[in-house]
């Protein structure tokens, strides 16, 4: 018996005209990398957030990384991640140079704890990495909560 793991099939149908529409613009551009296209994503996406600025990146990882680097965490620091997301947020804090911390999940939710998080905090710690995983939140409000009373970044990782 096979079991689903993440059918996006109904997604597809959903969006599958202008998912193929872009897809043939991109195709006929010739235009892989950057491009009309990418500038058109991050002009409507950051509209779409209410900001001034967005920058389209090739996956999450080179994003994660980034957002590390712009906040200046790097070697000797500490990040709480969970302990049960994809390896590319443990990769981005270790390509900063900074400690990935395991916290563990909440059985219901398969999200990282907020309960178990303060436990883990140090006085190297920089930041908190919740993963949203297979389109469940983590819980934000406590997690919100704990970083504003240790002076920590919140950076928010959606993993499908």
């Amino acid at each position: 018996m096979k079991v689903p793991f993440l059918d996006l099939t109904a997604a597809y149908h959903e969006l599958q005209s202008e998912l193929d529409a872009a897809y043939h613009r991109v195709m006929e551009s010739g235009w892989f990398i950057l491009g009309q296209e990418l500038e058109l994503f991050e002009q409507e996406f950051a509209a779409y957030c209410g900001v001034k600025h967005c920058i389209g990146v090739g996956n999450g990882l080179e994003a994660l990384h980034l957002i590390l680097r712009a906040y200046g965490i790097g070697p000797g620091d500490e990040v709480i991640v969970p302990s049960n997301t994809y390896i590319a947020t443990w990769l981005a804090v270790s390509y900063s140079g900074a400690k990935p911390v395991p916290v563990e999940p909440d059985p219901r939710t398969c999200n990282i704890d907020p309960d178990r998080i303060e436990a883990a905090i140090t006085r190297r710690t920089r930041a908190i990495m919740p993963v949203h995983l297979y389109g469940q939140p983590s819980d934000m409000h406590p997690i919100m909560q704990i970083a504003e009373q240790h002076n920590l970044r919140v950076i928010e990782d959606a993993a499908q």
